[in-house]
């Protein structure tokens, strides 16, 4: 086997390791019945490569030329530009052969769909649900956009990333922004030189910085500047980023006008688009993030897929070894590895115990931390009506001026704690359910390490299983803190704890909620997987025996057939190691304005 690159799992030609994937899952499944679940893993796993994506989300203040560039990227004007602010929802720009909106929304409601035939009749119905303009404070509730277009940069697996501009809408929506950050892959952040950078964009690359794994920078609108000016813009922000935001190492910024890119897509020009330094940014997405991508993604799966080989090798070796052994011991063995089931399923009853004593004890954390937020809360806003009117000389009465300071505090104050208890619940959690892990993981070895000495069958553990692309796709988390004006016959007190009561428990139902569904799918999964190991560990001893009542005393034919199945299986393994070191991790270097790095450099 060669050692080059796949290609990429959503381009016209098949992948080594897509075609290595499908051979172990035929060759899984014809040993046997018992080892159709084996097969289905495999081909598990070659979806999840197949279905990659890079998902890169596009970041920039308020008139920055975002949706400018997004429009240019991918060759049609879909979405709204120009003096329309987004609202706080994000837009998902993914590839479709045929050019459609979806458009999703909280609490049940059925998502509306479209699929106008004219760029112009997408951009205006997108406009009625992602600006203020159309949906002001996201009255409607939408969740996120998604819209397909045939755009060949979407091709490659690239999902582009509408966020709000920071700057154009509430406060509040910057930290969602941010919470939304960290599911991505990479980020790109636009600047220009209309005005020079804000103090409140460094402030946010600060924190950007933090969340992002991979974070790139465009400079928009140089067709207003020549070329001096250019050199000079350039200059500027690479000394602010490296002093005021903490970018000491060498970082890429593309140059582009992303106005002049999409009249060149519009003219199919190739000169003007090259000349727009479009052409250039299109490349490094297309042939060096979405390579990133799916090979640190193509790295997990074959790991994966090592592992269930090895764990059939294993199975199917006992079977055949079963095959071999006179009928008599070979019933001793069964019986044998029966008592061990019994002693296994004596420690699961005392793992869910624990388990469950666990979760109490979780639960009461939440419900403790949501007494303190309670608190807290309620001094927060406090001191917000002690403060008094805000705008007296405005005329407001001082019950409306305080319920206004309220109005505007709440969000974010809210969306932080929401932020650090999850944080705070997460540790907790993890801290629980690792301990059950292991103890489960040891469980499920003795089992097997008990059924490969009863066959002397080379005994090996099971691979350490890496995470399998966590950021499958990002999700945007929509909190509708309560603000509204209370009944005016309300006392100012009154008013206050209402709106502490039901925003505390906005975020204390929503964690509770969150914690049973995390520990109903980890028993589920543990459970699962212990299942599943005697399943088929038990299950090739049965077939084994029943294959014998079967064929009577000859069962060479059937050791013969296992037999050439395991050399298969073992080739493969050695194909899907010689696949895993054939690829490294891409690392970025430095881009001069209007270059582009080198794929894999």
């Amino acid at each position: 086997m060669t050692r080059t690159a796949a290609a990429s799992p959503t381009g016209k030609h098949q992948s080594p390791l897509v075609a290595l994937l499908a051979k172990a899952a035929e060759s899984i499944s014809d040993i046997g019945p018992e080892f159709v679940h084996y097969s289905q893993k495999i081909s598990d796993l070659s979806n999840r490569f197949s279905e990659g994506r890079f998902h890169l989300a596009v970041l920039g203040q308020f008139k920055r030329g975002k949706s400018t560039l997004l429009n240019a990227l991918t060759g049609e004007p879909i979405l709204p530009m120009g003096v329309v602010p987004l609202t706080a929802a994000p837009t998902f720009i993914q590839f479709g052969e045929v050019p459609k909106i979806r458009v999703l929304y909280q609490n049940g409601r059925p998502p509306d769909e479209f699929s106008g035939a004219g760029s112009g009749e997408r951009c205006a119905y997108l406009a009625d649900f992602v600006t203020e303009k159309g949906n002001p404070q996201n009255r409607l509730g939408i969740v996120e956009v998604h819209v397909d277009s045939p755009a060949p940069i979407l091709s490659s697996g690239v999902v582009l990333i509408d966020t709000p501009g920071i700057g154009s809408t509430y406060r509040h929506n910057t930290l969602v922004t941010l919470n939304f950050l960290q599911q991505c892959d990479a980020a790109l952040f636009l600047f220009s030189a209309d005005p020079p950078i804000t103090e409140v964009e460094v402030e946010f690359l600060r924190q950007v910085r933090e969340k992002v794994p991979r974070l790139f920078f465009v400079l928009n609108k140089i067709d207003y500047l020549d070329d001096g000016e250019v050199k000079e813009v350039l200059s500027f922000y690479k000394r602010v980023l490296s002093e005021e935001g903490g970018w000491k190492e060498q970082f890429p910024v593309f140059c582009v006008s992303a106005r002049n890119g999409l009249e060149a897509k519009a003219a199919a020009d190739p000169g003007q688009w090259e000349a727009s330094g479009m052409a250039q940014l299109e490349s490094f997405l297309v042939e060096f993030l979405a390579r990133e991508k799916f090979n640190a993604l193509m790295e997990v799966i074959s790991h994966r897929a090592l592992g269930v080989i090895e764990n059939v090798c294993m199975e199917a070796g006992i079977a055949m070894r079963a095959l071999q052994l006179p009928k008599q011991e070979l019933e001793e063995k069964i019986i044998t590895f029966e008592q061990s089931l019994k002693q296994a399923a004596g420690d699961r009853r005392l793992i869910q115990d624990v388990l469950d004593g666990d979760k109490k004890r979780v639960l009461a954390l939440v419900e403790e931390q949501a007494r303190d937020l309670y608190r807290e809360a309620e001094q927060f806003l406090k001191e917000i009506m002690d403060r008094g009117p805000v705008s007296r000389s405005a005329g407001q009465s001082t019950k409306t001026s305080i319920q206004k300071a309220w109005a505007e505090a709440i969000p974010d104050f809210f969306e932080q704690q929401r932020e650090a208890l999850n944080q705070r619940v997460k540790e907790r959690l993890m801290e629980c359910l690792e301990p059950h892990e292991q103890r489960l993981s040891q469980l499920v070895e003795t089992l097997r390490q008990t059924a490969a000495d009863l066959f002397s069958v080379p005994y090996k553990p099971l691979t350490k299983e890496e995470s399998l692309e966590v950021k499958r796709r990002p999700y945007w988390v929509l909190s509708s803190w309560n603000t509204d004006p209370l009944p005016l016959l309300q006392s100012m007190d009154q008013r206050l704890e209402g709106l502490v009561r039901r925003n505390v428990e906005n975020i204390r139902w929503s964690t509770l909620q969150n914690l049973n569904i995390s520990f109903a799918g980890f028993a589920r999964r543990t459970w699962e997987r212990l299942d599943e190991t005697v399943a088929v560990t038990k299950g090739a001893m049965q077939a084994a025996h029943a294959r014998r009542q079967a064929h009577g005393g000859s069962v060479k034919p059937e050791v013969v057939r296992i037999g050439a199945h395991l050399a298969a299986l073992e080739a493969m393994k050695a194909d899907l190691a010689l696949l895993r070191s054939g690829f490294a991790p891409a690392v970025a270097s430095e881009t001069p304005c209007g270059s582009q790095p080198e794929p894999g450099a």
